[in-house]
């Protein structure tokens, strides 16, 4: 069989991470590939002669091109693709990226942990410089935020080096400044839009006339032909309002629907009373919210372990929670500072040492969020606790 005669579809990509794999940035699927099937597909993207032709007999290559071909990962097709180094990531890789390109937003959300609005924006030639390094990597997804990403003052050339990268992109947005005109020339593969509750809870947090904007810009996201994922925060004022919200939600064919707990910082410093206890909070998360899609991870470890975050001050954090305690900055290159980043250890957490049941499923939930409740990095996020446990008293 001449390999020479398909082709690699447009959005598959071979990553070598901690297995290799290959990578559906339209999907965000993660297909774990044998070392066999690596070579055959190395020699399709015309990388190397492959060697698994003296392993493998001419059946059971054209039983491998016939499934790739109805998978759509292979076409027979020549077609104009991007072809990204293929190397060995480091260990543990850097798959997710958080990108804040700018500190300006055009809300001012009562808990919004960034905290005050500046006009501080990363440089275009640094986003640039770090999306290849990011992509060198064998990076799987950029998360473009800030601030709120569409007032980067050069946001139209930011949004037009996307498709030159091999890398899927999600913009994180309020979605007020979302309209027909910019979701047509949007290069990203999915939008996570933040809806905190129904009319009189997400306006509580967002401010009046928020709601319906937001949830236009949904609906259109969606009529464009984006997948469109919802994040909602618990607080005083929707706790009455998720069984409707779930109901909206599941009308609507929302990728993914992140519910997660509020952390005290940032702006909620000065809005307490809009913080829910991790008792009520835990028990809402238990039940609301779903995410369709879940990459194999490496083993051992907690939070952040695929996760670093670039700041909108070129100063690089554990995660954008962490911007007061930065382990670098962008001009150090992002592998040096990968590399330096203190990995969170599954055996280092107080829920090791009381052996939790369900340790490796919620990875000790949010370390920020535990720090800032007990001081101790290491102790547990009770937010999780109460979401993983069937009753309270489990959590003692």
């Amino acid at each position: 069989m001449n390999l020479n005669e398909y082709y690699l579809s447009e959005n598959f990509f071979i990553k070598l991470i901690e297995f290799p794999a290959l990578y559906n940035v339209k999907t965000d699927e993660l297909y774990c590939v044998d070392e066999k099937a690596l070579e055959l597909l190395k020699e399709i993207e015309r990388v190397i002669p492959s060697k698994a032709r003296n392993l493998l007999s001419d059946e059971k290559i054209t039983e491998f091109i016939q499934f790739c071909l109805k998978e759509g990962i292979l076409t027979d097709k020549p077609i104009r693709r991007l072809h990204p180094k293929i190397k060995q990531s480091p260990i543990p890789s850097l798959r997710y990226l958080e990108l804040q390109i700018t500190k300006r937003c055009n809300l001012r959300c009562k808990h919004c942990f960034v905290g005050e609005s500046a006009n501080t924006d990363l440089a275009f030639e640094k986003i640039v410089k770090i999306l290849k390094e990011f992509e060198d990597m064998q990076g799987l997804r950029v998360l473009i935020t800030g601030g709120e990403p569409l007032l980067h003052p050069e946001f139209d050339e930011i949004n037009n080096i996307f498709p030159e990268l091999a890398l899927r992109k999600i913009l994180f947005t309020n979605g007020i400044l979302l309209n027909d005109v910019l979701l047509k020339k949007l290069n990203v593969q999915e939008i996570q839009i933040s809806l905190d509750g129904m009319k009189q809870g997400h306006e509580s947090l967002r401010g009046k006339g928020t709601f319906d904007k937001t949830l236009t810009a949904i609906k259109k996201a969606i009529d464009h032909g984006f997948q469109v994922s919802v994040a909602t925060v618990i607080h005083k004022k929707n706790l009455q309002e998720f069984e409707e919200l779930n109901a909206l939600i599941k009308s609507l064919p929302i990728k993914d629907w992140t519910v997660d707990a509020l952390t005290l910082s940032g702006n909620l410093k000065f809005n307490q009373e809009f913080w829910v206890e991790p008792e009520v909070a835990g028990n809402i998360m238990k039940i609301y919210g779903f995410s369709k899609e879940e990459h194999p991870r490496l083993e051992g470890y907690g939070c952040g372990a695929h996760l670093i975050a670039v700041l909108a001050t070129g100063k690089v954090a554990f995660c954008s929670f962490f911007e007061e305690t930065p382990i670098g900055n962008i001009e150090e290159g992002l592998k040096k500072i990968w590399q330096r980043k203190k990995q969170i250890l599954l055996k280092d957490l107080e829920c090791s040492h009381i052996n939790c049941p369900f340790l490796n499923e919620c990875l000790g939930g949010c370390r920020y969020r535990a720090m800032t409740m007990s001081g101790n990095k290491d102790s547990k996020d009770l937010f999780k606790c109460y979401q993983m446990f069937p009753d309270s008293a489990s959590t003692t």
